[in-house]
């Protein structure tokens, strides 16, 4: 599987935050828009293709929880209350652009080179 990118995944984990960086993935980004009555909204969404060597030991995500930062962030979260999770993630997408994940598939079916993780994100 062609690769482009490495990931930051933030995953929602008993209330707070847990960092994990994931190489070698595969990051396709749409930039769209969407003209309402109300004005222009932004419809950017992104797929992101994990190969199953990419994952040791499997994947278990949170949607609408989950967080993804295309590349290597070093930050971590402050999980100690939910002002200080919420000042670290204000400070974080000020620097980053974030992603939440709307849909996580399995596709781990085929030969072993073609098995992957398929992350959607908005």
């Amino acid at each position: 599987m062609f690769t482009n990118a490495d990931i930051t995944l933030y995953s929602y984990v008993n209330g707070g935050y847990t960092r994990s960086v994931i190489h070698e993935v595969f990051w396709q980004e749409v930039k769209q828009s969407n003209v309402l009555k109300s004005g222009l909204t932004s419809a950017d969404s992104v797929k992101i293709f994990i190969p199953l060597e990419s994952i040791l030991g499997g994947l278990s995500l949170t949607t609408s929880k989950d967080l993804v930062i295309e590349g290597i962030v070093t930050t971590e979260i402050d999980n100690t209350t939910q002002q200080s999770i919420s000042a670290s993630l204000t400070a974080l997408k000020a620097t980053h652009s974030m992603y939440t994940v709307s849909v996580a598939d399995n596709k781990l079916y085929g030969s072993l080179n073609m098995q992957h993780y398929q992350i959607s994100c908005k």
